[in-house]
């Protein structure tokens, strides 16, 4: 191989790597200082079979152990992180301050691209689990 071409291979290799370094450092940093993937603000629709339609807004804290929750001016309340499997997070979700409706189920969420995923499985034992697609509320 020509001299030339080999100057020009190693500054290439000597590129290529410090690049991915870079890559490597600053996705390091923005998972430690903005939080994980499920860190932010969610909102969208859940559905399941026989259950209407609902909207929700969930919100993750920075370290992704809790969190809060919202389906209505009455049925909102803090999010505990109880388990993380198959690379979902599952929170309990817990009574809010003037909540009129029944909790104790879970939001098992995942992160899917851009978006999240939300399993709910119903405190019932499976009587009405909805699922949907959640974006990120832009801040």
């Amino acid at each position: 191989m020509p001299a030339r071409m080999m100057a020009w291979l190693r500054r290439f290799l000597a590129l290529a790597t410090a690049v991915a370094w870079a890559a490597i450092a600053t996705a390091a940093f923005a998972h430690t200082s903005n939080g994980g993937p499920l860190t932010g603000t969610w909102s969208g629709y859940i559905a399941g079979n026989g259950v209407k339609r609902q909207h929700i807004v969930v919100v993750v804290n920075a370290r992704q152990s809790g969190g809060t929750w919202r389906l209505s001016a009455t049925c909102h309340g803090p999010l505990t992180l109880d388990s993380i499997s198959s690379g979902y997070h599952h929170y309990l979700r817990r009574r809010g301050q003037g909540v009129t409706c029944a909790t104790g189920d879970i939001d098992c969420l995942k992160r899917v691209g851009p978006n999240v995923f939300d399993a709910v499985t119903s405190h019932r034992g499976g009587e009405y689990d909805v699922s949907g697609t959640l974006r990120r509320v832009s801040s």
